[in-house]
């Protein structure tokens, strides 16, 4: 038995919301693969800030 999909074109308008911010996600994730990969493959060691220092009490 196939079932019918009612209101296609409603799920298509609210997908059209969606659909940049998928898409800004995904460009996000790829661009820290590619980071992830670089220094990997460099041996260069990962930026971190240096600790901070308590405040004066």
């Amino acid at each position: 038995m196939i079932v019918p999909i009612a209101h296609a074109g409603h799920w298509l308008v609210n997908v059209l919301y969606v659909a940049p911010l998928l898409v800004v996600i995904g460009v996000l994730a790829w661009q820290s693969m590619k980071d992830r990969r670089r220094v990997k493959q460099s041996g260069e060691p990962i930026a971190r800030r240096p600790p901070t220092e308590p405040p004066p009490a």
